[in-house]
């Protein structure tokens, strides 16, 4: 038989729940946020993981599957997000593992970069690179990545591209003529 606190910590936690899934460590700090004693939250993370309400291992991969669809996110942004929903180091592992077989990591790298690099204003090259280059890095994406995509996308500024003498409108180049001629 349950305590009334138990009651209302399992009707708390199963209310947190309704939204989306949860880790168990969210649950069980949700539950102490609340001021639930450590019983009842004991009573309830077991009443949950028996009927599997809550799943760490499930929970890991719709968590990983939704930022990667819809945020793009690199395998080191998305190991640091499940770390901070406390999840155990195996279980991040297997779902990283199983979620960058399924999307290849290259591939969102270079449609983040595309996408930036099309709505990007700047005509300075190396600005570009930079900028791209530092928004993959808050992407997630592995540096030798975030080098190889930039590298392919942003084209390298040679000499060959650069031309140093100005470019004269036609009256600047009319006067320089006539003042050629009068010498």
């Amino acid at each position: 038989m349950l305590d009334e606190e138990s009651k209302k910590a399992r009707k708390s936690a199963i209310r947190y729940l309704v939204y989306r899934d949860r880790s168990r460590s969210e649950i069980v700090q949700h539950l102490k946020e609340k001021g639930f004693s450590g019983n009842s939250t004991d009573e309830t993370i077991a009443f949950l993981e028996d009927n599997d309400y809550i799943n760490d291992p499930r929970f890991a991969m719709q968590f990983g599957r939704s930022r990667i669809k819809n945020k793009k996110v690199g395998k080191l942004r998305l190991e640091r997000e499940l770390r901070d929903k406390g999840l155990k180091t195996s279980i991040i592992d297997l779902t990283l593992g199983s979620l960058y077989e399924e999307y290849d990591e290259r591939e969102l790298a270079m449609a983040c970069a595309k996408k930036k690099f099309d709505s990007s204003s700047s005509s300075d090259i190396e600005k570009q690179r930079g900028r791209l280059a530092r928004f993959l890095d808050r992407k997630g994406f592995h540096t030798s990545l975030v080098y190889q995509v930039v590298t392919q996308l942003v084209p390298h500024v040679t000499s060959n591209d650069f031309d140093p003498s100005p470019q004269l409108t036609k009256n600047q180049q009319h006067k320089t003529m006539t003042s050629c001629d009068q010498d």
